[in-house]
């Protein structure tokens, strides 16, 4: 059997978001990729200091994180982007200044703003859930080092603004229309698969990519086989090959039996 690259994103793929879990038949379906020589990648918009230990501990090879900015193989670091210290502080005072609340994700620390609101922020910082950092710190009085952001916004805040602001830094994901993922520019989950096939000396035909959202459009149309869940948005089925299950029902598992990937 030829050796492929795997990557799967987390939230919506691996984990089902409803019922916080990994199903069973996808953790059989990765070791057994895993054993018919496949190397598994986690390939998500989560910077380090929010990937899920259990998952973690399925057994993966390494993490494209953070939409690219950091890479791993075996253990080792192999790539890690970095913002300029001044620039940080420049983009969490715009934040503060237009009104917009999320989460800027570091390595080891989650930022926050002291006066977070929306609801889906408040569950992530006060619920210690399975976003929840090894360290919550509020940007406004910390010493940043954040790699990407997670920003949601509301009438009351103007992302217009904060958009135009830095446009030429930093991509734009919309990702449901209250929700931006915001990533620096020259980096994507393709960029760090791409990056990953050239360190390997993998033929990019010999990667697959699964996701479930607008986050893993750079992915699917980078990897050689590109695979949607059947429960993510819609808006991306018509740019992959094939459309398999939802999580729940053994999507991950008849998604690589398709492929023959494993048995």
């Amino acid at each position: 059997m030829e050796q492929y690259m795997l990557f799967f994103d987390i939230d919506g793929t691996l984990l089902d978001e409803k019922e916080g879990i990994v199903p069973e038949s996808t953790v059989r379906a990765l070791h057994q990729a895993k054993k018919n020589g496949h190397l598994l990648f986690l390939c998500t918009g989560r910077c380090k200091s929010i990937w899920p230990k259990d998952i973690l501990e399925i057994g993966f090879d390494g993490v494209v994180g953070g939409c690219g900015t950091n890479i791993f193989y075996h253990g080792e670091e192999l790539l890690h982007a970095t913002l300029p210290k001044e620039l940080q502080r420049e983009v969490a005072d715009s934040l503060t200044r237009y009104h917009i609340d999320g989460v800027l994700e570091g390595q080891e620390t989650a930022y926050f703003r002291r006066d977070y609101w929306m609801p889906v922020v408040k569950s992530i910082f006060e619920e210690n859930g399975t976003f929840s950092a090894k360290c919550q710190l509020f940007w406004e009085d910390a010493d940043l080092n954040f790699d990407k952001m997670a920003l949601w916004f509301d009438e009351s805040s103007d992302m217009k603004s904060f958009k135009e602001q830095w446009e030429n830094t930093f991509d734009f994901i919309l990702r449901d229309p209250t929700f931006y993922e915001v990533v620096p520019k020259g980096y994507s989950k393709a960029t760090g698969i791409d990056f990953l096939c050239k360190r390997l000396e993998i033929d990019r035909a010999h990667t697959v990519g699964i996701g479930d959202s607008t986050n893993d459009l750079p992915m699917l149309d980078f990897t050689g086989i590109s695979i949607a869940m059947g429960s993510g948005n819609p808006d991306i089925f018509p740019s992959v090959d094939y459309v398999t299950a939802a999580v729940m029902e053994d999507g991950i598992e008849k998604a690589l039996k398709h492929y023959q990937l494993i048995e």
